[in-house]
């Protein structure tokens, strides 16, 4: 296992995010980022502070076993596999059975299919996979508080025919203010240079802030970007038609149907 994926096993074994693990150590998001994705090495200070906050000592951390023992490695465990482990230790052993049962099952299956050639069906579906790399923004827009939106912090994401054709980009969104439409964490993608109607969700950015939110522009002209949230309608964004506020519509968000404005938009006070 290489350094990356063995440190990111431990931070998720201790259930620290990627944010307080950071917070811990003195570091950056993106520099945990690079280094579970083995984009760069921590230097020995970093590896001490890191040893440290995940409690083991920095041979473990680095897998180096002495040369007059060679001890067995820990055996680190996945959230899901920990939560799977106990609710097994609760089992009867009738429950126990079952489930070693379905478990040589499913070993053999996926054995058999790992021994089996590939036909020329599944070859096929293989080839008729399309992909194509887009643009993915690290920093998130907001659906709730406004975060700016660099253009610069971005990497390159390999998607597939899963993905709409029409998407230009991905980035991740911040808040519930779209809630139940799009959630907090949730990655979206985005159509640049769309037509965009009243209700659509876009991505906006407002002097330099990037939200996403529903568009609605009344008679007078004036611009309202909407939450969908109706206990974060607070988070609405108004700006008048002779503002003068800098206002550029960065892309439609594509959905799976049309989402209609919220309700309270449109409720006499």
């Amino acid at each position: 296992m290489d350094f990356g994926l063995r440190l990111k096993n431990l931070r998720l074994d201790r259930g620290l995010t990627q944010q307080s693990f950071a917070d811990k150590i003195g570091v950056s998001t993106i520099t945990v980022r690079n280094w579970e994705r083995g984009k760069k090495k921590p230097n020995m200070d970093a590896i001490i502070s890191i040893a440290e906050a995940l409690r083991i000592s920095a041979d473990m951390l680095l897998d180096i076993t002495s040369s007059k023992a060679q001890p067995q490695k820990p055996v680190i465990l996945s959230p899901g596999e920990k939560s799977l482990l106990k609710l097994y230790r609760e089992l009867d052993d009738h429950g126990k059975k079952a489930v070693d049962t379905i478990c040589l099952l499913e070993s053999e299956r996926v054995d058999a299919s790992r021994n089996k050639p590939a036909s020329n069906i599944i070859e096929f579906k293989r080839k008729s996979v399309s992909e194509r790399f887009i643009p993915r923004y690290t920093s998130p827009a907001a659906a709730g508080t406004s975060i700016p939106l660099d253009g610069a912090d971005f990497e390159m994401m390999l998607v597939d025919n899963s993905v709409p054709y029409q998407a230009d980009y991905a980035v991740n969104i911040q808040g519930n203010s779209m809630y139940p439409y799009i959630k907090d964490g949730d990655m979206v993608y985005v159509q640049k240079d769309a037509d965009i109607k009243i209700g659509d969700i876009g991505i906006w950015c407002v002097d330099g802030a990037m939200y996403c939110k529903q568009y609605y522009l009344d008679e007078e002209k004036n611009l309202l970007l909407v939450s969908a949230n109706k206990d974060l309608q607070n988070t609405n964004v108004f700006v008048p038609a002779e503002s003068g506020s800098s206002v550029k519509f960065c892309g439609k968000v594509l959905l799976a149907e049309r989402v209609d404005l919220p309700d309270y938009l449109f409720e006499e006070d």
